[in-house]
């Protein structure tokens, strides 16, 4: 049986996913196990969650997917460098992973492999170096930096599109294998339906995540069109208990309240908020009242909109840059069916780092393990707020990973 992984945030699981999942089997074997790593309650873009990641992760499994396994919070809430490298890191170490699934505009195995051999180059972070104290003063973030850098350095590529958001999670993702001497092969699919950020599209069932979501907060039913029967449940489920879709905006007076509280003498090292970003956000938050306000006025062309949210909710749980940069510790079950529970046995036997299926047994597994699910616990109990009707704070310790009969 060959195992494949899928480093996943299924927000919400819709047709795009399940198209993957189908795909998988279709060229690996119709016995292919699938593990998907699955960020948790933040996404890598730096928001909450349409729905709790135990909801998200009953989904999947309802759909096709054998086992879910969590990033954990702040690895699912990085940069896409870091949360390649945080999901491949967890594919790794469970020791039983042939393959490496994602989705990409380009759709070339070869070509992307070709183009993540350049972009380890040293040259190439000394050039990303060099453009951005050529910016002197001017705006410009590292990724289009390293867009300029590539480019200067391989002139006579083609690299339009290659820079979109899809290829460049599929570049970081072959980077952390090639770095880890992976003996896991990367295998891509070329992406179908809407892009990312793409509005809904008429009488198409694979649509982008983000108007999925969006049309979710405005007309319930109509959204879950997009969603496969053998998902919609979970969220149906969730919806009745008040659990999905949540809302950011339950949050903003505490998160608002958290950086007018904290002027940048009381703050040190919180990751992704240096040049200036968090001077910025306290000045700023004197001035909005809402989180989404705070990130439109804030955004530059060098403060990305997704770095900056990334930025408010490092700063509001205190989370400094040797905790992001250290990776994940450990990682835990969220669902799984009858070859799931098989292949858990497997892992039990072949993994590198502890794979929690009782959320609340983890004392015994050293410091970094404890100081890492500790801070995972304080941004889940802070997510659950977000929902019309809260669960209480202990919910992820207390709650039993989905079995799908």
């Amino acid at each position: 049986m060959k195992v494949a992984a899928i480093i996943s945030e299924y927000n919400p699981f819709h047709y795009g996913h399940l198209y993957q999942v189908n795909k998988i089997r279709d060229i690996l074997g119709e016995d292919t196990a699938i593990v998907a790593v699955m960020s948790g309650n933040f996404t890598q873009r730096g928001e909450i969650a349409i729905a709790d990641k135990t909801v998200r992760a009953e989904a999947a499994v309802r759909a096709g997917v054998n086992l879910v396994l969590e990033i954990p919070f702040p690895f699912c809430m990085s940069s896409a460098e870091i949360y390649a490298k945080s999901g491949v890191k967890i594919a790794d170490s469970i020791g039983v992973v042939d393959y490496l699934v994602f989705g990409s505009e380009l759709g070339n195995i070869d070509e992307l492999k070709r183009i993540a051999s350049n972009m380890l180059s040293p040259e190439l972070s000394m050039e990303i170096g060099k453009i951005q104290k050529e910016a002197d003063g001017r705006e410009i973030g590292y990724p289009k930096a390293s867009e300029l850098a590539y480019k200067r350095l391989f002139p006579n590529e083609n690299t339009d599109g290659i820079f979109s958001p899809n290829n460049i999670l599929a570049l970081e993702y072959i980077k952390a294998l090639m770095e880890k001497n992976s003996k896991i092969e990367p295998l891509t699919i070329k992406r179908e339906g809407a892009g990312y950020t793409s509005p809904l599209i008429p009488e198409s069932n694979i649509q982008s995540a983000s108007a999925i979501r969006e049309t979710l907060r405005k007309d319930l039913n109509s959204a879950m069109d997009y969603i496969p029967n053998s998902a919609k449940e979970a969220f149906l489920e969730a919806e009745k208990a008040g659990k999905f879709p949540t809302d950011e905006r339950r949050l903003d007076t505490a998160v608002i309240s958290i950086l007018r509280l904290n002027s940048p003498d009381r703050i040190e090292n919180i990751h992704d908020t240096a040049g200036g970003l968090y001077n910025r956000l306290y000045d700023l938050s004197h001035k909005t009242a809402t989180i989404s306000q705070l990130v439109n006025t804030a955004e530059t062309k060098k403060f990305t909109k997704s770095r900056i949210r990334r930025a408010i909710y490092y700063s509001c749980f205190g989370v400094t840059s040797s905790e992001v940069t250290a990776l994940p510790s450990y990682t835990q079950v969220l669902a799984l069916d009858g070859v799931g529970r098989k292949l858990l046995r497997e892992i039990g036997k072949m993994t590198d780092i502890p794979v929690i299926t009782k959320p609340s047994d983890y004392s015994g597994l050293g410091e970094d393990v404890i100081s890492q699910k500790e801070l995972s616990h304080r941004a889940d109990s802070v997510f659950l707020l977000s929902q019309s009707v809260p669960s209480q704070k202990r919910f992820y310790l207390t709650f039993t990973p989905y079995v799908k009969k």
